[in-house]
């Protein structure tokens, strides 16, 4: 007999018994009667549960025990959708639906369906922006004063997020949001940064589920190199045309269709903040090109068009005219022809990220349209600050050059002009441009004029906006955004969250406006930002005129009637000596309520040298593989101090290069690696690179590499040596000593993110393998004139 005909009759068998049992038990079931198929019931039934909120009844038994089952939190019935697109250094004029040339038909699209305001304003710089988003309290009040890159020592300037105010996130997670963020943070202290934390105050501490992420300024658009998925450092998808916008708009789309997936009646929370248009100003060339010869003209006439366009949209009065060009810019006739093809040129960069931005706000826009999720979207477009003006007055194709005191030639600028924007640069444009972006406000980002503060605020709401196309002129801060998407979310913010209690909210709902035109918002807010102060009341607003360095005490504060002028161009302060005393005193009311006290205006890298002389440098940095990369605001400070850096390796026969250790970028960085058996040091600072290499092939087997650098007067002058196993193979005194690295951080065996070397490909890993790396450092501040001298010769006084 086969064994497929034993098997067939073993199942048949089994099959008769449990067919048997099942009839007899059925019979005695029957034959027992109802108390019987009582107690049978009992002995596998779940018990009845007691309602929600009830203790469990506990017994030896299941059967005799009570369960109270845990629901998952809901949001209120029909809740929408909340999408938060956050631009950056974006300015007031740079959209089609705000008077841009630019063509931006998804941004234009959502505004003709929904609102534009035309009185948004924002703090005039990134990390408290967002922290007043987040929070719905003043920067201030949330510990972000200035810049998440240094803790001032006071509460108002911890350049960390507030634990005293839950976030936008946070509450909305915990009222039954599902919450992610995409793109820029900048609201963990730097310091923060790294893999040993603390991460309290990274996106997934503060309410996002999902997060994929930077921390910092802005990010290297073609490849970034601190990216961030949750609380784990990744690197970008290694994709051809990769593009950081359209990678951050993937995560996005994928997190919502991901969701939807799972649970498409639970609402999300979807914030994306993109880190266009802020510096470097990068962009594939095809789509530099598609404005290709559209600025030729120059910033006066363009600002000039852009008012025109505004007037005639309705979102200025015909009275509104242009201010004089800001502080730094000049008119475009005074330029020579080399500076108009170069400068033309760097608007094109700029419109060419505007154009990206709205590609991909329309391929996210079709994604909730396919999902059928869009006419329930409550989505909000808002710029976190004016355009910036940190590209000075004559632009740069390289910003870490300009910061760094360095500034490149109109001739080698030139050089650069069919690559830039693209990988080979990390240009900014000129002053002017950002005059133009502001149109027709005065000044620019880190001023509390208006250029600084007056933002673009789209909203759309298909399910409850019907006034699709309608401009709001009331004013609306970005503090009460907060408190707006709370009501429209039908949810409340508690008093204490995990047992802290919660500062109330200091911005106020503007939800009325979404429905009404003629609702009321709050008329009164104070303005400060590095030691630049303001505040308005209702039609009023006093500016204070500030210079860098001088006594606050002396600041001459100018008056200006906005129902009179939309811009600040004249100043009745003198005509109204009161209303200056009025308002002067509601603005020291508000520096002592909200914590802005003590002023600061010193510039950025004064404080940056002044954080590390307060913190002071590490000496000694002792790196074993395998290692993740460091972030570069926390990697070891080897730039403008003498240090060693010993490597112990071992080269197998026959092979043996790539990359020892890297940090930076070509923009700004520096990198130790062996390329056909020579030993390579090679500091990058775009267009500028200077190497030190072997004559001679290295020896296979172990090997202690050194390089060594000393300076002769700090930061900027030095040389450097290479060694191996002991013996000096080469040195060069440089032209110029980097000052510090690019948004990359620090890796060993590899170059990752953006390549400092154009010598080679990608990460250009070491073929062989090392052991240890061993980075020593001469950690002694700089004196009192070498920071004179260096302050000296710096050009950037942002």
């Amino acid at each position: 007999m086969s064994d497929e005909m034993t098997q067939d009759k073993k199942l048949n068998r089994r099959s008769l018994l449990i067919g048997a049992s099942a009839g007899m038990a059925g019979t005695t079931i029957i034959a027992a009667g109802a108390d019987e198929l009582q107690k049978i019931k009992r002995s596998m039934a779940t018990p009845k549960a007691l309602p929600e909120g009830a203790q469990p009844q506990v017994e030896l038994s299941f059967a005799d025990s009570r369960p109270v089952y845990q629901k998952d939190v809901a949001a209120p019935a029909g809740a929408p959708n909340i999408l938060t697109i956050i631009l950056d250094d974006v300015g007031f004029a740079d959209l089609g639906c705000y008077g841009s040339e630019i063509a931006t038909p998804n941004f234009d699209a959502l505004a003709q369906g929904g609102l534009r305001y035309s009185n948004f304003r924002t703090t005039a710089m990134c990390s408290p922006t967002r922290a007043a988003f987040h929070t719905g309290l003043n920067h201030h009040s949330a510990g972000m004063g200035w810049l998440a890159d240094i803790d001032s020592g006071y509460p108002g300037y911890r350049g960390d997020l507030t634990r005293e105010a839950a976030t936008i996130a946070e509450t909305l997670r915990d009222a039954g949001w599902s919450t992610f963020l995409v793109g820029k943070w900048h609201i963990n202290n730097v310091a923060s940064t790294g893999a040993s934390g603390p991460c309290t105050n990274w996106p997934t501490e503060r309410g996002y589920e999902r997060a994929y992420w930077f921390q910092g300024h802005s990010t290297d658009y073609f490849k970034p190199g601190e990216l961030f998925d949750g609380v784990a450092p990744i690197e970008p998808p290694d994709v051809p045309d990769y593009y950081v916008l359209d990678d951050l708009t993937d995560r996005a789309i994928a997190h919502i269709n991901t969701q939807h997936a799972m649970a498409p009646s639970k609402p999300f929370l979807q914030t994306l903040a993109y880190p266009g248009a802020h510096s470097p100003l990068q962009v594939r060339g095809r789509d530099r090109d598609r404005h290709k010869g559209n600025y030729d003209a120059g910033w006066d006439i363009i600002r000039a068009e852009r008012l025109t366009r505004q007037k005639a949209i309705g979102l200025l009065p015909e009275t509104t005219e242009l201010p004089p060009l800001s502080p730094g810019a000049h008119a475009w006739t005074t330029l020579t022809p080399g500076e108009r093809r170069a400068y033309g040129r760097y608007m094109e960069v700029y419109a060419g990220i505007i154009s990206s931005l709205d590609d991909n706000l329309g391929r996210l826009l079709a994604a909730l349209e396919r999902l059928g999720v869009l006419d329930n979207t409550l989505i909000l477009v808002f710029s976190d600050n004016g355009a910036s003006p940190e590209g000075t007055e004559t632009g740069t194709p390289n910003l870490f050059a300009t910061a760094f005191g360095r500034e490149v030639p109109i001739e080698e600028t030139a050089k650069l002009y069919d690559v830039m924007g693209e990988a080979e640069t990390f240009p900014h444009y000129p002053i002017g441009w950002a005059c133009a972006s502001n149109t027709p406000y005065c000044r620019y980002k880190q001023y509390v004029h208006l250029g600084g503060v007056a933002d673009p605020l789209i909203v759309n709401w298909p399910n409850r906006i019907r006034d699709g196309g309608a401009i709001r002129r009331q004013f609306v801060h970005v503090v009460d955004l907060f408190p707006t998407l709370l009501e429209a979310a039908g949810v409340s913010r508690a008093a204490s969250y995990l047992g802290r209690p919660q500062k109330p909210l200091e911005g106020a709902s503007a939800f009325a406006t979404f429905t009404s035109a003629g609702a009321a918002t709050r008329s009164e807010q104070y303005y400060e930002l590095g030691g630049m102060r303001a505040f308005q009341s209702g039609q009023w607003r006093l500016t204070a005129e500030h210079e860098r360095g001088a006594p606050f005490e002396n600041d001459k504060w100018g008056l200006y009637d906005m129902s009179a002028e939309a811009n600040e161009l004249t100043d009745v302060s003198g005509r109204h000596p009161d209303v200056v005393k009025e308002l002067r005193e509601k603005w020291n009311e508000a520096a002592a309520r909200y914590g802005v006290l003590p002023l600061d205006d010193r510039a950025l890298l004064i404080k940056l040298v002044e954080e590390r002389r307060r913190v002071g440098v590490r000496p000694v940095w002792d790196l074993r593989r395998p290692i993740e990369r460091i972030a570069h605001d926390i990697g070891p400070a080897v730039c403008g101090y003498d240090h060693t850096i010993d490597i112990d390796l071992t080269r197998p026969p026959g092979r043996g290069d790539g990359v020892l250790i890297a940090q930076g970028s070509r923009y700004a960085g520096w990198v130790l690696f062996i390329q056909d058996g020579r030993l390579v040091y090679e500091l990058s600072m775009v267009p500028w690179v200077e190497r030190i290499a072997s004559p001679d092939r290295l020896p296979d087997g172990n090997l202690r590499i050194r390089y060594a650098q000393t300076m002769t007067r700090r930061p900027f002058d030095g040389s450097g040596a290479i060694f191996v196993s002991g013996v000096k193979l080469a040195e060069k005194t440089f032209e110029r000593c980097l000052l510090g690295p690019s948004y990359n951080g620090l890796s060993v065996g590899a170059d990752l993110g953006s390549q400092v070397s154009t010598a080679y490909r990608g990460a250009n890993p070491f073929q062989g393998e090392i052991t240890r790396a061993l980075i020593t450092i001469d950690p002694r501040g700089f004196t009192a004139i070498e920071t004179m001298n260096f302050l000296r010769e710096m050009t950037f006084r942002q």
